[in-house]
């Protein structure tokens, strides 16, 4: 039983599933956003793969992670059959986390431009205010010109960034223990830790969900991560600061 396991057959994926993600972003092609006619291009074809690839993984970590269990809830699965069915689960889509979140990282670092574009500015609080109570019926504020990502979506970019960051280097030793004589206290802070940021994820995730996916004024920009285009009205209702940045103001003048 114990060969069957994937993080002990094919451990060699977790390590070459980053150099694979780095590789695939230096030989990507990026395209700029743009107005074009009535439609304005948003996402070009690595942003979507890093879109799928990172949320689908990061999604079916979280569903096999709870299945076997965190730190301090109680496994879904007993069953030896089981467990190891979940951990083979958990193995696939680490290796498509790993690749979708690497080929973002370097594709950032190879375009700074787009980490910074990500990052809070000082209207963050009060955007993010009038973002949640616009989107909520809470109360009719007046909606700002907001720019390509809404300042509430850099919030909550830096809780995703942190989680992520945990979970990768706490999941990599976790990785590393299955050959190597990992010593006992070690283990015994990488686990919890493992399993908070995993917890943080996971609020993270329900609420990108909800607000990017379930809202229907969201849908527009979740066709984008499809088709790479919004309309420019969209654009004009909602990110006006973002077309400004685009020059279109100065062009319709």
């Amino acid at each position: 039983m114990r060969e069957s396991l994937l993080f002990d057959s094919a451990t060699w994926l977790i390590w070459f599933a980053p150099f694979v993600g780095v590789l695939a972003a230096g030989l990507s092609k990026r395209r700029d956003p743009a107005v074009e006619g009535d439609r304005v291009f948003r996402h070009d074809v690595p942003a979507r793969i890093t879109h799928w690839t990172h949320g689908i993984g990061t999604m079916m970590l979280l569903i096999s992670g709870i299945a076997l269990g965190l730190f301090f809830t109680p496994a879904l699965v007993e069953r030896a059959q089981g467990v190891w069915t979940w951990m083979n689960v958990h193995f696939v889509f680490v290796v498509m986390f790993l690749f979708g979140t690497f080929y973002y990282g370097a594709n950032t670092l190879l375009a700074a431009h787009r980490f910074r574009e990500h990052l809070p500015t000082k209207n963050a609080i009060d955007y993010t205010k009038r973002h949640y109570g616009l989107l909520l019926g809470f109360k009719k504020f007046t909606f700002p010109p907001e720019s390509k990502y809404f300042e509430s979506e850099k919030m909550a970019y830096l809780l995703a960034l942190a989680s992520t960051v945990v979970i990768i280097l706490t999941g990599l030793v976790k990785v590393a223990a299955h050959a190597l004589d990992m010593p006992a206290g070690l283990m015994g802070v990488i686990t919890p830790l493992h399993d908070i940021a995993t917890v943080a994820m996971l609020a993270f995730f329900l609420a990108h969900v909800f607000f990017a996916a379930v809202l229907p004024m969201s849908w527009p920009v979740l066709r984008s991560m499809f088709t790479g285009y919004v309309s420019l009205e969209h654009a004009k209702h909602e990110h006006a600061g973002w077309l400004e940045e685009l020059g279109y103001a100065k062009a319709d003048e």
